[in-house]
């Protein structure tokens, strides 16, 4: 199987997952659209790949042609930098507790989801927190729930009564950031579906 990939547009609003059906080094890209985006795809001139797996690019890629129902053409034009995927932020809500890990707190504290990229969560929470310690954060929208470590960054303005924290995951191995990179995007899919 191929290296599987999720297709955004320029703005990096998600469109469609899609597997590489060439090799990386290709000149053009043969993709096999799933989902049924073909036609999302299509809108574009020029898209962000990214990627899932391991060792392949991500890039920035022009659309060439739709050979097929299901089947991409494109060429790729630019490698995306590291900081556009994991700070690939999307706004997202589900129920979830912290755990220390450094700090003086000990038991485990609720917090509500705001927003979640690869890079790091912002939540919210009752409990005061300080900058700079580090906790452990359930993520449990993944394909198989994780507990993250995520260091306490700053606390952001926001319109609730319950302060809005934002934290970076730290000592993140490879096969998590797959998981919650999957998930943010189909996040975002059920956003813009939900939208319409």
């Amino acid at each position: 199987m191929g290296c599987r990939y999720m297709i955004a547009d320029s703005q990096n609003e998600p469109l469609c997952r899609a597997v590489l059906e060439s090799p990386p080094d290709a000149a053009v890209w043969r993709l096999r659209v799933l989902d049924g985006g073909l036609s999302r795809v299509l809108e574009h001139e020029v898209v962000n790949l990214i990627s899932t797996g391991e060792n392949a690019p991500d890039m920035t890629g022009r659309i060439l042609s739709s050979n097929r129902e299901d089947i991409l053409e494109v060429e790729p034009a630019d490698l995306l930098g590291e900081a556009l995927r994991q700070n690939l932020r999307v706004p997202v809500r589900f129920d979830s507790f912290l755990y220390p890990v450094s700090g003086t707190w000990t038991g485990r504290v609720p917090v509500v989801c705001h927003d979640l990229s690869c890079g790091g969560i912002a939540f919210f929470c009752d409990f005061p927190l300080q900058l700079g310690e580090v906790a452990e954060v359930v993520v449990p929208i993944t394909a198989q729930p994780l507990i993250l470590r995520a260091k306490i960054l700053r606390r952001r303005p926001s319109n609730s009564a319950v302060p809005l924290y934002s934290a970076k995951f730290v000592d993140m191995i490879h096969d998590q950031e797959v998981l919650v990179r999957e998930a943010v995007f189909s996040q975002q899919i059920a956003n813009r579906d939900a939208q319409k």
